[in-house]
């Protein structure tokens, strides 16, 4: 009897389970290590984001480099004076925006400089009379969706949509590539970029900007204070 006793009293001490105290440190080391494992992931993916952007917008700076654009081309007339030596000047400029939701082509030229490098398609008749557009110079949109072209926007720009939209999340969230004409007929490219939350317009976030311009081989740019554009 004597010896049961003691038995049972050597099992139950063996049989205790882990104290309050070695539960909490076991829990709060697994939230470290799943905080850490989910922002090695999330770093990760980023990364492949930012890759894939680059990519794109790499694409898209070529395809503007190589599109011959027409003396009277359709951008918008800006002025810029150099903030260094304070020389003015004037251009014409377009754009190719991306944001998560759509690439936004600010006319006729930029739209067809991507239609040709095959970064976005559309009809044959909607590539005709976007390139009488640019050669007669009067502005035509589609009137609906046709194939990547979804629709006009409100300062008319030709709007399109597929994978090319932009993927990143947190270094940027929209990027943008420019194109400046000078009085000479000179090409010149831009590019900025912004993690901002649109609200009524193009917050440019200047650290962006210099990521993405370097990114993009811009990293000689100026910058200017066209919009907080970041110009070769």
């Amino acid at each position: 009897m004597r010896l049961n006793n003691m038995l049972n009293r050597k099992k139950t001490h063996d049989d205790k389970g882990f104290s309050l105290v070695e539960i909490i440190i076991v829990i709060a080391i697994m939230g470290i290590l799943a905080v850490a494992i989910t922002m090695g992931v999330l770093g990760y993916l980023e990364k492949a984001r930012l890759a894939m952007d680059v990519h794109n917008a790499s694409m898209i700076k070529n395809a503007i480099n190589t599109h011959p654009f027409p003396s009277d081309f359709q951008g918008r007339e800006v002025a810029y004076t150099d903030p260094k030596t304070g020389e003015s000047e004037s251009y014409k400029r377009g754009w190719v925006y991306v944001d998560h939701e759509e690439i936004r082509c600010s006319d006729p030229s930029t739209a067809l400089a991507l239609i040709e490098a095959g970064l976005v398609y559309v009809s044959p008749a909607t590539e005709r009379n976007i390139r009488d557009c640019e050669e007669y110079g009067y502005k035509w949109f589609p009137p609906g969706p046709d194939h990547d072209y979804i629709r006009r926007s409100a300062i008319d720009e030709y709007v399109f949509y597929n994978d090319l939209t932009a993927k990143a999340r947190t270094t940027w969230n929209t990027y943008q590539l420019d194109v400046y004409i000078d009085d000479a007929g000179e090409l010149h490219l831009g590019g900025s970029a912004s993690n901002q939350e649109r609200t009524g317009g193009h917050s440019k976030d200047e650290e962006s900007a210099k990521i993405f311009a370097k990114r993009v081989g811009l990293d000689d740019s100026l910058t200017t204070p066209i919009g907080e554009q970041h110009s070769k």
